[in-house]
């Protein structure tokens, strides 16, 4: 059997997979062209325009649900599996589209954010999870990559639905995606590891040549899938084992490891937020509105949606060759080039300054910022948290940062509209900027580079 043969099903599940990460990618660009509709006269909602207070909160309950979510995904899976985890993940967000078309007031739009943030949560998850314990080693990175460039692509498909089509015909037509992948991922059996560590042998071999590509009643199968199914039994029997050894002490949470790894996880994640590029995502087409710029808000949040697909496909490309480290250096500090002169523009603006000729530059540097930002900030921290985390605690200690990020993320997004309304744009863009400054300075004192290196090289650098 060919390589290509023995991948189809696994890219296959990938695809139906990946339908969970681009509904929630097309949640946190709903806000980009919405937000500006339901602030305005024209509003649709019954009781009339809603105010800045209540945009900010539709914008921040999305971190609320996905607090919540990554708090109880790690249980669902071990409980309910990862297929029926995965599944569940997509009924909020059926629920959350049908409250946009029946909303008579801003708390419906408040408990769809909630919801989808309470499944991309899951996703966030789950799917890694998922692809780890059924990708073939030579596939893995590229199945795995899949998840961030989704997000992406929902977030570009967004953009250009929220110019092309009025506000009440969208989630008609995003309603369809959850439903899509119900429909195919229910075909779509568990993974071996976990239906092995139900003691359902069968069914574990069964989804083992699935995911490999062979029959149910092959006989003839390769060396390579009987050594793994040796590996699934061997793993079953050393998490059995695993399960009889002491539990997480305090101890474990402060040693020299664990605590330089928390302090980097933290902080990474810190800067993952208030470097301002996800809140930026989500209000595109306001910011571009009060930076003064000629072009189109919706036209460049489309330009911006492309770019960041771009900087995260060259972030995978890159991460192998230039290393984590340098990466998030020239990424950070990349951004708060952009944002630095971003603020300048919009201050010059501020002062009555003809700037008519540079009404490119609001948009150039906007998109230098995403693009930069999606090299190495918006998608390496979570890589280099999982490396530097010592083994005993990763699982605790990555579902922990992920919480942190989630908190982060609240408070960027639930404050970026008063940010706007206190400082002003130039005074939002510096601060940004200047965050994004003291991150570069913290990752090149106190983050090491981890490319090449084993995970016992890595604990003994952090020790």
């Amino acid at each position: 059997m060919s390589s290509k043969n023995s991948a189809r099903n696994q890219y296959l599940a990938t695809l139906c997979l990946n339908f969970l990460p681009f509904s929630y990618g097309v949640c946190c660009g709903w806000t980009s062209p919405s937000l500006p509709i339901l602030l305005s006269y024209d509003s649709p909602l019954p009781g009339g325009p809603i105010t800045s207070e209540e945009a900010s909160w539709i914008g921040a309950f999305l971190c609320v649900g996905g607090f919540f979510g990554n708090i109880v995904s790690g249980w669902m899976a071990d409980r309910f599996g990862r297929k029926l985890t995965a599944c569940l993940a997509a009924i909020p967000q059926i629920i959350a589209w049908i409250l946009v078309i029946t909303a008579q007031n801003v708390y419906y739009l408040m408990g769809m954010r909630f919801l989808l943030g309470f499944s991309g949560g899951v996703c966030f998850m789950v799917i890694p999870m998922f692809i780890a314990e059924i990708a073939e080693d030579r596939i893995r990175g590229l199945l795995g990559s899949t998840l961030v460039f989704s997000c992406n692509l929902g977030i570009l498909l967004m953009y250009i639905l929220g110019d092309c089509l009025p506000y009440a015909m969208i989630p008609w037509i995003l309603l369809v995606f959850p439903l899509v992948f119900l429909a195919g991922f229910l075909l779509i059996p568990d993974t071996p590891y976990y239906l092995m560590k139900r003691n359902d042998f069968v069914k574990s071999e069964n989804s083992l040549r699935f995911y490999r590509g062979y029959h149910a009643r092959t006989e003839n199968v390769s060396i390579e899938f009987k050594k793994e199914l040796v590996k699934l039994k061997d793993a079953l029997y050393s998490d059995k084992h695993n399960e009889q050894e002491p539990r997480i002490t305090f101890q474990d949470l402060t040693t020299a490891h664990a605590t330089k790894a928390f302090l980097i996880g933290v902080s990474l994640m810190a800067l993952n937020q208030f470097c301002g590029c996800f809140a930026m995502l989500n209000y595109t087409a306001s910011i571009f509105s009060e930076s003064g710029s000629t072009l189109s808000a919706n036209m460049s949040a489309i330009v911006i949606g492309s770019i960041q697909m771009v900087g995260s496909y060259l972030s995978t490309v890159l991460v192998e060759r230039a290393g984590r480290k340098l990466l998030l250096i020239i990424s950070a500090a990349g951004i708060a080039i952009g944002q630095g002169i971003f603020a300048g523009f919009s201050y010059a603006k501020s002062l009555g300054h003809n700037v008519d000729s540079f009404d490119w530059l609001p948009l150039v540097c906007f998109s230098f910022s995403i693009f930069i930002g999606s090299v190495g900030v918006l998608t390496l921290p979570f890589l280099v948290l999982a490396e530097v985390m010592p083994q005993k605690i990763k699982g605790f200690a990555i579902s922990f940062c992920m919480g942190i990020l989630w908190i982060f993320a609240f408070v960027a997004i639930k404050y970026f509209s008063t940010l706007f309304d206190v400082l002003g744009m130039h005074g939002t863009m510096l601060l940004f900027s200047v965050c994004s400054l003291v991150g570069a300075l913290f990752i090149a004192l106190a983050v090491p580079e981890t490319k090449g290196k084993s995970m016992e090289a890595i604990a003994k650098l952090m020790s």
